[in-house]
């Protein structure tokens, strides 16, 4: 999954988009915290562009309307 994200990130097309990883299952006590996730997708090396990580879970919904919130947010905020 690391190879995909990076090969994404260098796609000239996709320059400067914003990245949202969901974290699904988070209503689960073995969910992984945020920075496991984070160090496992080396998102700590992306530079030229905004990242969040939403934690939700696809079973409630929950999370899932935050995270196309900030998509929005943040692709407007780029049109500008």
């Amino acid at each position: 999954m690391v190879q995909e994200l990076t090969e994404l990130l260098e796609e000239e097309k996709l320059s400067c988009v914003p990245v949202l990883i969901f974290a699904n299952k988070q209503d689960l006590l073995t969910a992984a915290p945020a920075s496991e996730i984070a160090e496992g997708l080396n998102l700590h090396t992306i530079r030229d562009r905004v990242w969040q990580i939403q934690s939700c879970s696809a079973l409630t919904g929950e999370g899932v309307q935050d995270g196309m919130n900030w998509v929005c947010k943040n692709v407007n905020a780029k049109k500008k």
